[in-house]
């Protein structure tokens, strides 16, 4: 019995952790249109990225380099946390903020 409230206590953090992560999301919009949000609390999160030769960012899905096109590229730092964030759901881009620049 002790280890089955040990295993809910463990699954209530985890959920009240993902639901707080996400939580810098909820009022992101697609710059490109403004109606629409960039996350359905599944396809946000903090990613590593850099910028190309080209001018255009690069952003990792975990999979592999995603190209970022510039309309859906948000201002710099956009999560206040200096990380680079990532809005994407099967390699499709719906929003990018690139972290502050470490040098």
């Amino acid at each position: 019995m002790r280890w089955i409230a040990a295993a809910l206590g463990i699954l209530l953090c985890f959920l009240t952790y993902k639901a707080t992560a996400h939580d810098i999301y909820h009022h992101w919009r697609k710059p490109d249109n403004p109606g629409v949000s960039c996350c359905n609390n599944n396809d946000c999160r903090p990613t590593r990225a850099f910028m190309g030769d080209d001018g255009l960012w690069r952003a990792w899905d975990g999979y592999k380099w995603l190209t970022v096109p510039r309309e859906v590229v948000l201002p710099t730092d956009y999560g206040q946390d200096g990380r680079s964030h990532l809005c994407e759901m099967n390699g499709y881009v719906f929003c990018f903020s690139p972290g502050q620049v470490r040098g």
